[in-house]
């Protein structure tokens, strides 16, 4: 609801969002809820002098079954910065059933096989409520003076949020027979609260003025934001009442903890605009900011740019061509920018102290570890970067482009420092020890236009956009080159692996190439349908030499992980009411090796079960008559007991695929090292949203006093091309917490109703 006197405007909106989750036909707790509201207004005191609020309210309520996801607690990332916890996703327990599996038998109790168990945990495990409001407001002054030549801002933004979080988790019944049923699992009950302040102070001046071929504008502000945030749990095992799990309801070990940070930032920035002739433009920006997660002298940086651009379409001498050429603007830009997200204290040698597991008195002991190192080379990242562009159109606009060049030099990057010595027994501490370089390109390629159809126009349009980035680390002192860490010359995104050169086929091949180094476990032995690697230094051993640039053994570089020709491309027409849209994305280039189990399965873990794709594994012979007999006949259909000599898999090992040794490349064993033979293309197109819609003619929608109404039918990640999908979810299969490996994609679907009042 919106409305407006001559001094007065006001705005007042309310939504409420119910959906279901993926799991709501089958347990009946897994639903999410948000009510939200918002409520603007302006007044004009005076002709000089505005007041407005802008007030937003969130509520929103998720609760699902606990056996879902480990309970969440909050966690610092490899940049060092805290994160909201969202817990360790448990929807891998569905990828073990086997399609014979039953969830519950003749008498009623849960079965006792993966189906069985998994209904018995989900249903009866117990649940996770996570409740969160917050409240957010905006208020502001704008005062303007000699004709809104200067216009003066003052903005004051605060935002505070709630979140409390109920986990607890029950034992579970199971029938493993009649008569005997068992109760399995543990119980635990958890709780937290989260409380969380945000505010932002803005003042700043604008001034205008335009002057025969003269235009200036200048901006001189000051911004100050401050967050706190703190949580604090409490746990406590041995739930004694089902009926009301509760803390205060258990009777076993107990937990508590907290947390606290802060973090503040401060600065003045200013612009300054000048245009001549709507032909020559400049711009000059600065900001001189300080944060308050770097030590006090070093708080500051000072991060100048300035850009220019010429409209060429504007000077006289290019009138003839403007039936062709419509616009054509060259711009260039140089400017840095300081970055400083990194954790709230790293500068500071912070000890930490927990309930140990020493047991003095009959207690627990308070244990204080010593502080971690921090480095004095501890300051903003600097990031520079050099930009030229051309913005283009043709055939009066119907056409249009757009290109930009540019390389980004980072100054100072936030990492772990230089490797100590492992008789030191502490790790690196972060601090600005490595430079890095980048350039990349930008395209956007537009065209519209319009006919008529049926006596009606028709409207038409389409967009593409294309870019690419390469990075190099340019300075980083590790002087062994090793290929743990960043490196001079490495390019960001480079997968070190070995060169697959099929599989053993012989003894003799087997005792000629030694790959005894590359065994993940000592139980495991090299035989014929082992994987095979290609002997770069021919020294008739597979190794991984010293695991340095100067000494990889047979490792190289086999592939690349950073995406590589992001593109999209928009379509939409409208006529006569109707209205369409189309929107793809993907990537063009990118490589991927897959880790997680959901891949590897039995070569991972020896009870994980078996992706359809490894049903293509050496066997080196055909099964016996006396083994066929013990096999199923699904077994034998799908030609598990053939003799598989050209197999896209090794020989069945158990613990091949292993990732518990490490993934990194000098910890990783087996088939946990990247090889040429299992490295993935990860490019893929998505269409990610149609959108049909028809707009009533307005004729009808008046009879009913209505300005407007929309009625649409709309489709989100309606398909995608890509060889990464029988596997993993595209876009999703390198985010941290793997969401993209468990969880089932979603297609979605919808239908519904704009009215304009």
């Amino acid at each position: 609801v919106s409305g407006a006197t001559e001094k007065t405007k006001f705005y007042l909106s309310g939504g409420v969002d119910d959906e279901n989750g993926i799991l709501a036909g089958i347990v009946k707790n897994d639903n999410y809820r948000r009510y939200s509201m918002r409520a603007k207004v302006s007044y004009k005191i005076w002709d000089w002098l505005t007041l407005s609020n802008n007030t937003s309210f969130v509520a929103t309520n998720r609760i699902k079954p606990s056996y879902l996801s480990s309970r969440s607690e909050p966690y610092i990332d490899s940049n060092g910065i805290r994160q909201k916890g969202n817990g360790d996703s448990n929807m891998s327990i569905f990828y073990d059933l086997a399609p014979t599996d039953w969830d519950k038998n003749p008498d009623g109790t849960w079965a006792n096989n993966a189906a069985g168990i998994a209904m018995a945990q989900l249903v009866d495990g117990g649940e996770e409520t996570t409740q969160y409001n917050r409240l957010q407001s905006t208020f502001s002054a704008e005062m303007s003076f000699w004709e809104k030549m200067l216009t003066v801002n003052a903005n004051f933004t605060f935002m505070k949020g709630n979140e409390d979080y109920d986990w607890f988790k029950n034992k579970y019944v199971i029938g493993y027979g009649p008569n005997d049923i068992r109760e399995l699992g543990d119980s635990k009950a958890y709780k937290s609260t989260t409380n969380d302040y945000y505010s932002v102070l803005e003042l700043f001046a604008t001034f205008n003025k335009a002057f025969d071929k003269h235009y200036v504008t200048g901006i001189l502000g000051f911004n100050q934001e401050y967050n706190r945030w703190n949580w604090y749990k409490a746990e406590r095992e041995g739930i004694i009442s089902t009926s009301l799990p509760s803390i205060g309801l258990s009777s076993g070990d107990q937990f508590v903890s907290e947390q606290y940070t802060d973090w503040a930032i401060r600065g003045l920035f200013f612009r300054a605009n000048y245009t001549y002739d709507n032909r020559y433009i400049f711009e000059v920006n600065g900001r001189y900011d300080g944060t308050s997660r770097f030590p006090k002298e070093k708080r500051f940086g000072f991060f100048p740019s300035a850009s220019a651009a010429w409209r060429v379409d504007a000077e006289p001498f290019f009138e003839s061509f403007l039936s062709t050429v419509s616009q054509l603007k060259v711009r260039a830009s140089y400017g840095s920018l300081g970055n400083q997200l990194v954790g709230e204290y790293g500068y500071i040698p912070a000890m930490s102290s927990q309930l140990g597991n020493y047991i003095i008195n009959g207690k627990l002991q308070q244990v204080v570890t010593p502080p971690s190192l921090v480095s004095p080379d501890y300051t903003w990242e600097e990031v520079r970067t050099l930009n030229g562009g051309l913005d283009l159109a043709f055939l009066d606009n119907k056409l249009t482009a757009t290109v930009d060049v540019y390389r980004r030099d980072t100054k100072g990057m936030l990492t772990l420092g230089k490797e100590l010595p492992g008789v030191l027994g502490a790790s690196e501490p972060k601090e600005n020890a490595a430079d890095m370089k980048t350039t990349g390109w930008e395209l956007t390629v537009g065209y519209r236009d319009q006919f008529q159809l049926d006596g009606k126009p028709f409207n038409w349009g389409v967009k593409f956009m294309l870019s690419d980035n390469r990075s190099w680390i340019t300075r980083f002192d590790n002087p062994n080159g090793s290929l743990t860490q960043y490196y001079q010359g490495q390019e960001l995104g480079e997968i070190w692996g070995l060169q697959s050169n099929g599989f053993f086929q012989s003894e003799d091949e087997i005792k000629n190439l030694d790959q005894s180094s590359i065994i993940p476990w000592g139980a495991l032995e090299i035989v014929n349908g082992w994987p095979k690697y290609k002997d770069l230094n021919g020294d008739k051993k597979i190794t991984k030499g010293s695991v340095t640039v100067g000494d990889p053994g047979d490792l190289s570089v086999i592939g690349n992980s950073s995406p590589r020709f992001r593109f999209g491309f928009n379509l939409n027409a409208e006529w006569n009411g109707f209205d369409l849209s189309a929107f793809f994305q993907g990537i063009a280039k990118r490589d991927y090796y897959p880790m997680s189990y959901l891949y590897w399965g039995f070569y991972q873990q020896p009870y994980a079960g078996g992706p359809e794709h490894l049903f293509d594994f050496y066997r080196p012979t055909t099964d016996s008559d006396v083994d066929m007999a013990k096999h199923s006949q699904s077994y034998i259909n799908a030609g598990l007991a053939n003799q598989n000599l050209n197999a896209r898999y090794p020989v069945l090992q158990s613990w091949l695929a292993d990732k518990n040794l490490g993934t990194d490349i000098d910890q990783s064993m087996g088939l946990a090292i990247p090889q040429t033979n299992y490295l993935l293309n990860g490019a893929y197109l998505r269409i990610k949203n149609i959108t049909l819609g028809y707009t009533l003619p307005s004729e009808w929608t008046r009879k009913a006093h209505l300005s407007r109404v929309r009625v649409f039918v709309s489709g989100d990640n309606i398909f995608e091309w890509s060889a990464l999908k029988k596997y993993f979810d595209p876009e999703a299969v390198t985010d941290e917490s793997n969401y993209g490996y468990v969880y089932p994609f979603n297609r979605q679907y919808s239908f519904g109703v704009n009215v304009t009042f």
